[in-house]
């Protein structure tokens, strides 16, 4: 005759040895809150350094992905430059313009969050006078370059 092991005890087990309350529900194919609830009434408790390590690793891991994305977009960037500077009519030069502010602003709200708050304000002015500056240059964006009504002049 077989017995059928006592989920109570399993917990317990798998618990005392050292697995964490979402490795013994996954073995036992009991809910983690009755994990949680079987374990305190026993006056056993998991050991959370290992999530806590684990957590670590992830927050360490997501943040060197976005220093590679971020390195990824000042490549583009440098591109999108390359289109503003090869830019032979007031369309080209707008769109290049704009593939230019919305790339810089991704890279710096991307930098932004794995770094000081101090250098914001400083990375918001220059992309303002970069704006500024392009269209001190090159006036108003081209007519052709958006939709809607525009007046006499091409402008909307």
């Amino acid at each position: 005759m077989t017995t059928t092991p006592d989920p109570r005890a399993q917990v317990l087990n798998l618990a005392r040895a050292g697995h964490g309350r979402n490795e013994v529900a996954r073995r036992t194919g009991i809910p983690p809150t009755t994990v949680t609830r079987i374990a305190a009434e026993a006056g056993v408790t998991f050991d959370r350094s290992a999530t806590a390590v684990a957590t670590q690793a992830r927050v360490v891991d997501a943040k060197a992905r976005r220093s590679i994305l971020a390195a990824g977009i000042l490549d583009d960037l440098d591109d999108a430059r390359q289109h503003l500077r090869d830019a032979t009519d007031a369309k080209d030069l707008f769109f290049a313009a704009k593939a230019v502010d919305a790339l810089a602003s991704a890279h710096v709200r991307l930098v932004a969050v794995d770094g000081p708050q101090d250098g914001m304000d400083e990375a918001k002015s220059m992309l303002g006078a970069l704006h500024e500056a392009l269209i001190g240059k090159w006036g108003e964006q081209p007519a052709t370059a958006h939709q809607g009504d525009a007046d006499e002049d091409g402008r909307p």
